[in-house]
């Protein structure tokens, strides 16, 4: 059910942004699937754990660094003014739908044959993930930032920095 639970949920989060967010309260819509990636992770985690020592929180919580890393950087651009990453970088890190799916896959694939968690390979994929995707983001990011003509803006006033 978790695989297809996550299908649905990419093919509904890919038709809530086709068309444009200039509805009241469509700004919403971007924090809410931060937290429904966020917490898809670490529930899946916790849950794969079941009171394991060695768990895949720590790793859950890796990739979840990463992916605020990389949330970060992207309102940084927007409010910079050069707009949001490149469409090949989003391609790339599979989008919040294709990484949902990707780890529900992950997480069915680590289940043993009597349907217990096998944490090791869980843990593994997500940290594995997570090392990848912060060195994508973190790559494209030092080479936006040392490339842009975007002015650096100090975060609360948004003065030149």
């Amino acid at each position: 059910a978790l695989p297809l639970a996550a299908a649905g949920y990419a093919l509904l989060a890919a038709l809530a942004v086709a068309g444009p967010l200039t509805g009241r309260f469509d700004w919403l819509v971007p924090a809410l699937f931060r937290a429904a990636e966020y917490g898809f992770l670490l529930v899946l985690a916790l849950t794969a754990a079941d009171g394991a020592v060695n768990s895949a929180l720590p790793a859950a919580f890796g990739l979840v660094a990463a992916l605020a890393y990389h949330h970060y950087d992207t309102v940084h651009r927007i409010r910079g003014g050069t707009g949001a990453p490149p469409r090949w970088l989003v391609r790339a890190s599979g989008g919040h739908e294709g990484r949902t799916l990707l780890v529900s896959l992950a997480a069915v694939a680590s289940l043993g044959v009597d349907r217990s968690p096998v944490v090791p390979g869980f843990a593994s994929v997500l940290t594995a993930l997570a090392v990848l995707l912060a060195t994508l983001w973190l790559v494209e990011s030092v080479r936006f930032q040392a490339t842009s003509s975007a002015p650096a803006t100090h975060d609360e006033s948004g003065e030149p920095a």
